[in-house]
Order: structure tokens, then sequence, then C-alpha cells
């Protein structure tokens, strides 16, 4: 079996990667990175997906999102555009299973570009069959993109917090979510018409997440409640002059304007569990 996995070189596209390769499936990487034990296939958002090896390819399972573009109108070209073009070629060509990544800052009124762009890209996917995963802030024993970030800050003396800390967070752990990838690609997955929430139900602020981190590596660093409109202000400033940044101000949104009531429950599929986070 082949699946192919677009932003295979990623944080979580490389562990749903690895995790296929456990399973004995062969894995092709579409996109502009290679990846290692991996068929690496050319390819980015806003390429033509006729061209891809679709005759190969038993699943896709579509991660990669454009993070270059910053405006709305090119983020909608680039990432909704792009993404829809890609899941209906694979669909026409005839591929059996189709998984897109979306994200829990994905649900109806979100703020930041990202959720909405994800919000409309799940609209379409459902309307052709593929299955939607929102998965929460990802933890694994290495943490990577925004935990990693976060994990980084706590190594100053002084921690600016995004207002007092309390915004709440969802987190999974990498190797639950990439099984519940592979359970929806094989060959008995049910199909599930709604977008599934992928984390512990648990609430985990974003000071707990910051002390453990800190505990973790001997740190007692001092927190700085900071109002979140002015590190926004920050953030923008940094990218406008194009300079490098902790994370994006995209994500911040994201973060502070969280889905409120995300709902968990996947009786699909039996057995398919959310380990708490350990912080």
């Amino acid at each position: 079996m082949r699946c192919a996995i677009t932003g295979a070189a990623g944080h979580v596209g490389s562990a749903i990667a690895r995790c296929f390769q456990r399973h004995a499936w062969e894995v092709l990487a579409f996109g502009r990175r290679g990846l290692e034990k991996a068929r690496h296939v050319p390819y980015e958002l806003g390429a033509n997906p006729q061209e891809l090896p679709w005759g190969e390819v038993d699943a896709l399972v579509h991660c990669a999102y454009d993070f270059r573009p910053t405006d709305w109108a090119t983020i909608r070209k680039v990432n909704v555009g792009g993404s829809i073009e890609l899941l209906r070629a694979a669909r026409e060509r005839g591929v059996g299973h189709l998984v897109f990544i979306s994200s829990l800052s994905s649900f109806p009124g979100c703020r930041s570009f990202y959720g909405k762009a994800k919000l409309e890209i799940e609209t379409a996917a459902l309307e052709m069959g593929c299955a939607v995963v929102r998965p929460g802030l990802v933890w694994s024993q290495e943490p990577g993109s925004i935990l990693g970030a976060l994990e980084r800050s706590v190594r100053s003396r002084w921690v600016p917090l995004i207002g007092d800390g309390s915004y709440p967070q969802y987190l999974v752990f990498d190797e639950d979510l990439t099984e519940l990838v592979v359970a929806l690609c094989q060959e008995n997955a049910p199909r599930i018409p709604r977008a599934i929430s992928a984390a512990h139900p648990q609430k985990h602020s974003l000071r707990n997440i910051l002390e453990g981190f800190a505990r973790r590596q001997n740190r007692r660093p001092v927190f700085v409640p900071v109002p979140w409109p002015l590190i926004y202000v920050g953030l923008k400033t940094l990218e406008t002059l194009h300079l490098p940044a902790p994370f994006r101000s995209d994500s911040l949104i994201g973060i502070v304007f969280q889905n409120p009531a995300p709902q968990f429950d996947l009786p699909e599929i039996p057995g398919m569990t959310f380990r708490p986070y350990v912080a």
C-alpha cells in the first residue's frame, strides 16, 4: 500500500509518515522538501495536481499549508484553492482514501486566517467524502512547531506571558494522532461525515504548559504578563520588517481565540483514545 503525504517534511507530516512506514506502507512525500526513506515527488500548493503520480497512490494525507502568504486573498488562492484542487484531483483519479489535516483553530466563528482557511477547505473536503481531522496542539518527546517555540521561550530569565496565561489549549500526543490517520486509511475505515477533533479533552493553560517546560529544564523564569494585543503588534512589526519572530501573529490569534467547545467523542472508531498531556 502506498500513501502520499503533502507536507511530509513538517513536524506533523513527518510523524504521520513514520507511522505509515511502521505499518508497512510505502510513503510518497509530495512537497518542496523530501523525507528520509520516502520517495520525494516535487510539489507545492498551487501547482497542477493532475501531474502527480496518482496511479501509484492508495491514500492521500494532506498536511501541507503554505505559511508564506500573509494577506487573506493570497492565503485563499494558494491554500484554499490549491488544497481543494489537490483533493479533487486525487478523488477524480480514484485514490481510495483521502484525509485532510485541519486544526482545532478551525471552527465556525474562528478569527485567525489559518483557521478560516482550514474551515473552508474542510467544507469542500467533506463534500468530496474525505476524512477531516482537527488536531490540537501536538506534543511529543521532542516538541516542534508552536510547542517547540514555547519550550525555547522558557530558556530566558524573563518570559513574556500572553495575558494572564489562562487561555485554554487542548493537546494530542503525536503517536495517537498518527494512529488515527492510519486507521482512517484502512480498507474498512468508516466514513465520518464531520470534522474529527483529535485531542485529549483536558484543558491546559498556556502558563501550565510553560511551567512544565521550565521544570523539565530546571529553570525558574519570571513570567511577565503582557496584553495579547501588544504582543500581536510586536509580531506584526517583525513580520512587516521581515525579521525573525518566535511565532506568527496569526498563530497568536489562534491561541487566544480557541474553539470554546470542541466535541471529542469518536464512537465510529472503537478503542481510539487520546492520552492526556504530561507536562
